[in-house]
């Protein structure tokens, strides 16, 4: 391996769930203009994407089902405390803003 390049190590489980991700939201507004605060971070994400999406797993009969199973798998292995942690971020960061005005 030259200098200039690293290497990153994924369980299968690990690449399945990222690659369903990433092709669930790359190409969402959302994503997309996180992203485009830093345009270079592209080059990196379409790498990442263009790997996994050429794994065979990808084109399983039983994909849905070996998804279900990874994420199973890799949240058991974060953790309830963890995987609860971040599920209730992720309502309170969605939870209506109130404002309370006084007289």
């Amino acid at each position: 391996m030259s200098d200039d390049q690293v290497t990153i190590t994924l369980s299968r489980d690990q690449a399945l769930v990222l690659s369903h991700w990433l092709d669930t939201v790359m190409g969402t507004r959302s994503f997309d203009s996180i992203v485009d605060e830093d345009p270079a971070v592209w080059s990196a994400l379409h790498r990442i994407s263009g790997t996994l999406g050429k794994e065979p797993f990808i084109f399983a009969r039983d994909y849905g089902q070996g998804l279900d199973e990874a994420r199973g798998r890799l949240c058991s292995e974060l953790g309830e405390e963890f995987v609860a942690s971040r599920t209730a971020s992720k309502d309170n960061d969605q939870a209506p803003t109130k404002i309370w005005l006084s007289d």
